[in-house]
């Protein structure tokens, strides 16, 4: 049985060192061959193939960034940890990611920051192998696949683990990085449970499989995705930010408002053909994108709660929500009118 993954949150880039300096030189070389033009350049990175990651892919495919002065490139980095280790290496400028990981990042003394949240609900649940898994107290002695350690799904499971009065040593914890090799384990019995969001929890539908629990049933706020650079990249490219952050408020008014554009690109991303599921993650996840992306700090405060709780996170007790985001930009895109004139 494969140990736990215990101690989670107090060395979130330690086992991907060796991954992260292999892939930061080949993503830095690959960023400086494609910047030697006039426009702003970024790389942005993304998680993986969850509609909540929309906002992203629609401003760089309908060229919204383009029409900011900003030339973008889009990389798909699984994890949180592994996406703030290359927005601290410099050679992403920003993440898309939920809000777990940066917070993370800043307890532990790094500049994080959350400009922009386009999903302030979670979306996930957690799915099981009925023939093995009933109830939550079935999971004793099973296994469960995760992204790794200290990212956000990990976060949902402990969560629900605590609810539960269940040990989390008692639960053997395994990573798999990937939304569709989870599901896929799960289905064939591999493994006995994993956190999904939309796509996949449709997909799950397929291969009869329980929902244990649904976070996005809670009354609780949770920065599910947003905007996440370095407060000195901010402090130094606040127009670009800006910039930015108007092509994103536009792709989410987008994704608010055409159905036909926007299910055809997270079709895409999300790498599905099923066209029922596409409509229906389209659908799931269009209500819930916030317009304007602002961050709410009660959400943050949820975060900072439970990481008090984790081992080596007691700093996390006292730190105040509003250290961990700034809501600034947007604001001022307010201000100014910004969203009003979207149409």
């Amino acid at each position: 049985m494969q140990k736990p993954m215990l101690g989670i949150f107090p060395r979130l880039f330690s086992a991907l060192w060796l991954f992260t300096i292999v892939f930061v030189v080949a993503l830095s070389q690959t960023f400086a061959a494609q910047s030697s033009g006039t426009a702003t350049k970024i790389m942005a990175s993304y998680g993986g193939e969850l509609g909540y990651q929309a906002p992203l892919w629609m401003a760089h495919d309908l060229r919204l960034f383009a029409k900011q002065g900003i030339g973008s490139e889009l990389i798909r980095i699984a994890g949180g940890s592994r996406s703030m280790a290359a927005l601290f290496a410099n050679a992403t400028q920003v993440s898309q990611s939920a809000g777990v990981s940066p917070v993370q990042v800043d307890l532990a003394g790094g500049d994080a920051v959350i400009v922009a949240t386009s999903t302030n609900r979670a979306t996930v649940s957690i799915v099981a192998q009925p023939k093995t898994i009933k109830k939550p107290q079935d999971l004793i002695g099973r296994s469960v696949g995760l992204v790794g350690r200290g990212e956000m799904n990990e976060f949902f499971f402990l969560t629900a683990l605590e609810r539960w009065g269940i040990d989390p040593k008692s639960v053997t914890l395994l990573t798999i990085p990937g939304s569709q090799p989870r599901l896929a384990a799960v289905a064939a019995g591999t493994i006995d449970a994993t956190v999904l969001a939309p796509p996949f929890t449709f997909e799950a539908e397929k291969f009869n499989l329980s929902t244990l629990t649904d976070f996005a049933t809670g009354a609780e706020p949770f920065p599910q995705s947003g905007l996440v650079v370095r407060k000195e990249y901010l402090r130094n490219n606040r127009d670009t930010v800006k910039r930015m952050l108007m092509a994103y408020g536009e792709a989410i008014h987008i994704l608010k408002t055409d159905s036909e554009r926007s299910t055809a690109i997270m079709k895409k991303y999300m790498r599905i053909t099923d066209d029922v599921i596409a409509k229906r993650s389209y659908e799931y996840y269009a209500k819930l994108f916030s317009q304007p992306p602002l961050t709410e700090e009660k959400g943050v405060g949820v975060v900072l709660k439970f990481l008090a709780t984790q081992p080596g996170m007691a700093n996390a007790k006292n730190s105040k929500a509003e250290d961990f985001f700034d809501n600034s930009v947007v604001q001022e895109l307010q201000r100014e009118g910004f969203f009003s004139r979207l149409k």
